[in-house]
């Protein structure tokens, strides 16, 4: 496997440092983070719509608008 040098700021060098688990190169770090980032953006995709359907939804935005009335009430 070939290597490549890179310049990083020290700030992110620290913040990386801290998220490196023992063990754990920076490349194997990098890969990781990259990993849990598209894991979670597709997550996010799988959820978009999913109250749509769903009475539940409207139940939730009713409560929400009476929170919200009541707090100007109560002001």
């Amino acid at each position: 496997m070939s290597k490549k040098t890179i310049s990083l700021s020290e700030n992110l060098y620290s913040f990386l440092k801290k998220q490196k688990r023992k063990g754990e190169s920076f490349s194997e770090l990098i890969t990781h983070l990259l990993q849990e980032k598209q894991t979670r953006g597709k997550n996010l995709e799988e959820l978009a719509g999913c109250l749509k359907e769903d009475n539940e939804w409207d139940q939730i935005l009713e409560d929400i608008y009476k929170d919200r009335k009541n707090e100007i009430i109560n002001k």
